[in-house]
């Protein structure tokens, strides 16, 4: 299992090479593939490129739940809260901000479906492959996916900044 930290906006990864410890943001992903067999949780194989450790390829084993559901789940661990002055945590925070950035219409992913008139939500399940106009420093992503409502294969360029998996204020 792969815990996700709300406040970093990613995964906790260790690199199999180097054996440092780093942050694995959407945005580092390189392929998806859902494996065939159970669909209750779906297994995913996913390769990221590790930015932390070697910067080579890994490949990782996600489920469903850890893809889509943990990222808006996950509750804010202790910090210091800026706007009271002192320790706070809020056990529900994450999922009350994701609620209210999904009701203004940002997901954790938005994707522009050329079937569809309107931007369509969607979650980090969905991406197929990120391919970057350069590894090293990456301005921009040749994002493919599968539509969840057509369930037809695209493609379209993001910023690595819309990948984020960080809600937005309402």
């Amino acid at each position: 299992m792969h815990e996700f930290d709300a406040i970093s906006g990613g995964w906790d990864a260790v690199c199999s090479e180097s054996g440092s410890h780093g942050v694995l943001r959407l945005s580092a992903f390189r392929r998806l593939e859902r494996l065939p067999g159970a669909a209750r949780p779906p297994a995913h194989l996913v390769t990221y490129r590790c930015h932390d450790g070697c910067g080579g390829h890994h490949t990782v084993l996600m489920s469903g739940e850890e893809l889509d559901w943990r990222p808006i789940s996950t509750g804010l661990p202790p910090h210091y809260d800026l706007m009271t002055g002192r320790m706070d945590q809020e056990l529900d925070g994450g999922l009350g901000l994701w609620w209210r950035s999904m009701r203004a219409g940002h997901w954790p992913v938005t994707l522009r479906c050329e079937r569809h008139a309107t931007p369509v939500p969607a979650w980090p399940s969905c991406l197929r492959a990120l391919e970057p106009d350069d590894e090293h420093r990456v301005s921009w992503l040749l994002v493919h996916y599968t539509c969840p409502l057509c369930e037809r294969d695209g493609t379209q360029v993001m910023r690595p900044e819309a990948l984020e998996l960080v809600p937005r204020a309402a």
